[in-house]
């Protein structure tokens, strides 16, 4: 009887656990990890979807460059270095498309872009699968937080920055079936966040 009123409830507790999931919206929470030169005039965004600075003035996409994309997680992490590698290129690279997106300017400013993934959530394709299987509905989500920030070369100001975190949104079904999937698009989307503050 203990064994048929503990099934009597799993499909009900999976239904609102799914429900509650649907409802979550895509932001993540951040914390400064201390990898930015500054915090102090971050600003949140409208939506409380990041913190942020955005350039005052142009930059120079020609003498802009990419000086570190560091591993910042702390905790349990049961990724291997390898996967750390791929998600770390995947940011590097999602950047390098933001500067080439620049436009030329005679009278940019050069900078460095400095990088951060400080938090990683992976998904379990396999607790994914059992969802679905139970409820039509995948459980278990994923994403990513950064922190990025331009400075000028000559100066060393902080031109822009930003701290940010998204989950990728439950509505994207073929990334809970791949454990860096979720990750990879937060990435490629904070990375696309982070250009759209490089213009003044």
């Amino acid at each position: 009887m203990g064994y048929r009123y503990h099934r009597q409830w799993i499909w009900p507790g999976l239904a609102m656990a799914a429900l509650c999931l649907s409802a979550c919206g895509t932001q993540m929470p951040t914390k400064s990890s201390g990898f930015l030169g500054s915090y102090d005039r971050l600003a949140s965004a409208p939506d409380g979807s990041m913190r942020m600075l955005r350039a005052p003035i142009a930059l120079d996409p020609s003498h802009t460059v990419i000086s570190a994309v560091e591993w910042r997680v702390t905790g349990a992490n049961r990724l291997s270095a390898e996967e750390r590698a791929t998600l770390l290129a995947t940011l590097k690279t999602g950047l390098q498309k933001e500067i080439n997106r620049l436009p030329a300017t005679g009278n940019g400013r050069p900078a460095e872009i400095r990088a951060a993934i400080t938090d990683i959530a992976t998904v379990s394709p396999g607790l994914n699968m059992l969802s679905v299987a139970l409820i039509a509905a995948p459980l278990d989500r994923g994403g990513a937080a950064v922190e990025i920030e331009a400075v000028d070369t000559g100066s060393g100001n902080q031109l822009a920055a930003m701290s940010m975190g998204y989950f990728a949104p439950m509505s994207d079904l073929q990334a809970r079936f791949s454990t860096l999937a979720p990750a990879t698009i937060a990435l490629n989307k904070e990375s696309v966040q982070f250009g759209t503050l490089l213009h003044p």
